[in-house]
């Protein structure tokens, strides 16, 4: 990992007291984020990581899977395991942009074979942890308790509790409160309605902001087609919208698959 100038893994293995370890055990794919990846984490995790050695642990390890995979031998969703127990890597796969994602990280720089494995290098920090399903993870998003309330109304909890894999697209608390108050309670009075326009924020399979393409079309649980809008700049962090909802804040990567934070309420 030195050599591809990942300076900041390499320094918090050692921190950790894992570098022997790896450096001693057995083959192994390691998926390696940039130092740049390590600078973006929030504030409140990087504070984490440095004053808790276990959750420095626990956050590397999740990017270890004992298993040796190079990039021609990947599937979509296949589910790697990790060296942190009862968590795994979702690699997924993406036509449209020939994309690879480890827990929606891009793999930048892949297959650098190594006498003890291979490294992935990948553009952000598997974080946070996959722990739950869709259904069971809502509940610690402060920012999602209408919607939590509203799947719970229309009974589509043990749908999200599925295996899937789903990707929601999950308007937060400030995206209902834009809906005109007449049209919020109407959907509250009526499932029917209710549960056809959380359907229309749902979409089989997983797919994170590194897997769409700009003018890409997502087939709904509704039907009904969601129109993505991507914009990658160079230098700058890429912007994604599906029709008018703007995907906003971290990925929470789940068990059977992810939820996006949106700004807007989808109306099919």
């Amino acid at each position: 990992m030195r050599s591809l100038g990942l300076k900041t893994m390499v320094q918090l293995l050692e921190v950790s007291g894992f570098s022997s370890a790896l450096e001693k055990g057995d083959p192994c794919t390691v998926f390696a984020p940039t130092d740049d990846a390590f600078s973006k984490l929030p504030a409140d995790v990087k504070k984490n990581m440095s004053d808790h050695k276990l959750f420095l642990l626990e956050v590397l390890l999740l990017h270890i899977s004992p298993v040796e995979v190079l990039s021609t031998n990947m599937t979509n969703n296949q589910v790697l395991v990790s060296l942190l127990e009862g968590f795994g890597i979702r690699l997924n796969i993406y036509p449209s942009t020939k994309a690879i994602t480890a827990n929606g990280c891009l793999v930048n720089n892949a297959d650098n074979t190594a006498g003890k494995g291979v490294v992935h290098v990948v553009d952000q920090v598997l974080y946070p942890f996959p722990a739950g399903t869709i259904n069971s993870e809502m509940p610690y998003i402060d920012e999602l308790s209408v919607l939590r309330d509203a799947i719970e109304k229309a009974g589509l909890g043990p749908l999200l509790s599925g295996d899937g894999p789903f990707t929601l697209f999950a308007p937060t608390d400030a995206a209902f409160a834009k809906l005109p108050n007449a049209t919020l309670q109407y959907l509250l009075q009526n499932v029917t309605a209710l549960e056809r326009v959380l359907n229309y924020h749902i979409v089989n399979d997983v797919y994170y902001e590194a897997g769409l393409s700009d003018g890409e079309s997502l087939t709904t649980l509704q039907k009904g087609k969601l129109n993505c809008h991507v914009n990658r700049t160079t230098g700058a962090d890429t912007r994604v919208a599906v029709n008018n909802a703007k995907i906003i804040g971290l990925a929470f990567p789940t068990t059977n698959g992810l939820m996006h934070m949106v700004d807007n309420v989808l109306i099919p």
